[in-house]
Parts: C-alpha cells; sequence; structure tokens
C-alpha cells in the first residue's frame, strides 16, 4: 500500500501540462498545445456564478488580443504551467473552465450541472439528486452554485459524472482497487472518490 500512495504522490508531482492554449483533446493527451497563448486565469465569484451560471474560472487576454468568444468556446483547455483548466462547454457542462484534479487516462474536475436533457436526466438517475427543471437549475442562484464530479475519458473524449455506480465501472479491470473501495465505510464521500480516481489514474 506503502509503494502504491508512494507512485501516486510521483505521479501528482510530475504530471504537468506545458504552458498553453490545447485546442484538441490529442494536444491533452500528448501535453502539446499548438498555441502559445498568454492568458490569464481568473477565479470567478460566487456572485457572477450566482448570477449566469457556469463554471469556476475564466480566462482574459491581458492584451486584449484574444477575443472573448475564442476563450468561451474555441479553447479546449489552457495551462499556465501549474494547473490544467477544461472548457466544460464542449462538454455541456456550462461555460467557462474547470481545474483539473487529476490526470492520466482520466481527467477528474468538479463541474457543473449538465445542459444537455439526456445527459441532465441520466446524471439524475445515477446520482439520485433531483435537481429540478433544467432553466430553473440555472434561474436559481443556489442551484447555479451546485459543483458535480466527473471524470473525462481521453480515449473515447466523453465525460461521466462520478458515483460510486460509476466509480464502480472504471475500477472493474482493477479488482484490487475495486475490492479496497467496496470496503470504504463512506464509498459515496467526494474525498473518497477521488482518491481512487487519483489511484486509477497513478495505475493506467
Amino acid at each position: 500500500m506503502l509503494i502504491l500512495l508512494m507512485t501516486i504522490n510521483l505521479h501528482a508531482q510530475t504530471d504537468v501540462f506545458p504552458k498553453g492554449a490545447y485546442m484538441k483533446v490529442e494536444e491533452i493527451k500528448g501535453k502539446s498545445p499548438s498555441n502559445p497563448l498568454e492568458l490569464k486565469v481568473i477565479k470567478r465569484t460566487k456572485g457572477d456564478i450566482k448570477m449566469i451560471g457556469g463554471n469556476d474560472y475564466k480566462l482574459v487576454s491581458a492584451d486584449k488580443t484574444v477575443a472573448g468568444k475564442t476563450l468561451r468556446k474555441e479553447l479546449l483547455a489552457y495551462s499556465n504551467g501549474d494547473t490544467l483548466y477544461l472548457n466544460c462547454l464542449p462538454y455541456k457542462l456550462q461555460q467557462w473552465y474547470a481545474a483539473i484534479i487529476s490526470s492520466g487516462k482520466y481527467l477528474i474536475f468538479k463541474g457543473g450541472i449538465p445542459m444537455d436533457n439526456k445527459m441532465y436526466k441520466n446524471q439524475i438517475a445515477i446520482s439520485g439528486v433531483a435537481f429540478g427543471a433544467i432553466g430553473g437549475a440555472f434561474a436559481g442562484a443556489q442551484m447555479a452554485l451546485m459543483r458535480f464530479l466527473y471524470a473525462l475519458d481521453l480515449e473515447t473524449n466523453t465525460v461521466e459524472m462520478i458515483v460510486p455506480e460509476t466509480l464502480r465501472k472504471l475500477l472493474a479491470n482493477r479488482s484490487g482497487l475495486l475490492e479496497q473501495y467496496n470496503q470504504e465505510p463512506k464509498p459515496e464521500d467526494e474525498s473518497t472518490l477521488i482518491k481512487y480516481l487519483k489511484m486509477l489514474n497513478a495505475a493506467n
């Protein structure tokens, strides 16, 4: 177990994405940003999020040479050399960016409520959380602040909300990790889910 934890810590320390803008998922996989943009990452205030919705971070062009529409819709991700920020809009998880918690086969992040009706209904079914109508979710200040744990599979470029059911599916081919997870006293806790997602990334 100690060796596994050391491996995870080493993975976390060395898994840095070079600074720049990533336009496609292949660039994220290869850690090769195609656009050396100099952008400022701003953490949005709760008031701003309550008013217009969206995720926790936005990008700003310091010299104003990059249009806001480009930053909102065309970049897939941006790294400031320390943290990778994923554009959630292409995955229909509201606009602006989420900070990546863990990377590897999966990009792990916390994002907003799904915008897509089908995905929205699926998330309700697997999470057991009743969000109410999508329109109401975006209109309600408290709903706008809600965050859910997601995993982006870089091989398939698809996103899943992470709850115990979906985590067990991801751990299915890692019987040791799955058995360990099933013995957790609070498998539904976000900290527990993140711990096993980090171990899964380290093991792949």
